[in-house]
């Protein structure tokens, strides 16, 4: 049992070490893109599948209670919240649709396996001129094929099963971080 424990923590370690090595690039970009819109006044949009909406709402909760420091309240919507008890691979798309703006941005956050509601989300933000930033993983292909020059994909395929949402994990509370820091200044 002891080992099993062991092993469980090291991974999560390894996890940590491969996030901070190879997303640095992508999530110090990803921040800035997100501080950019929310320093112009636009808004900031959250959803994902499966245990990604966890993530999401977290993201959302971060950017508008603050995350390391108190401060005022960022504009952010979490769309699984808003579209809760709709159905259908357009309920994401259709709300943005009805509530973003063009220069707002959106972030996506996928549990895997191509989701048709997280593609057509994508797809919506593009018409109206939302900036995407992806976090993918396993089977994201279509998804990934989906997302915009100008918009930031991080990658977390090559991990599996519970390390996909634990980088997933660590990659958001860094953004929000980041975020702060760029917005607010501090250590």
């Amino acid at each position: 049992m002891d080992q099993k424990i062991f092993n469980h923590f090291q991974q999560l370690i390894e996890t940590t070490m491969v996030v901070g090595d190879r997303f640095a690039e992508p999530m110090a970009a990803a921040a800035e893109k997100i501080s950019a819109a929310l320093l112009a006044g636009n808004s900031v949009f959250s959803c994902g599948d499966k245990s990604a909406v966890l993530l999401a709402q977290l993201f959302t909760d971060y950017l508008t209670q603050g995350f390391e420091i108190e401060r005022p309240g960022f504009p952010a919507l979490n769309i699984n919240r808003l579209v809760d008890n709709s159905f259908g691979a357009e309920r994401y798309a259709h709300c943005l649709q009805t509530q973003a703006q063009s220069g707002d941005i959106v972030l996506i956050i996928s549990a895997g396996d191509n989701s048709l509601a997280l593609i057509s989300t994508v797809e919506a933000a593009i018409d109206k001129g939302m900036s995407v930033i992806l976090l993918s993983a396993n089977n994201d292909d279509l998804l990934s094929a989906t997302v915009g020059y100008n918009d930031i994909e991080i990658g977390t395929a090559e991990f599996s099963g519970q390390l996909t949402g634990a980088a997933q994990f660590q990659i958001t509370q860094c953004l929000c971080a980041l975020v702060d820091h760029r917005i607010f200044g501090g250590e």
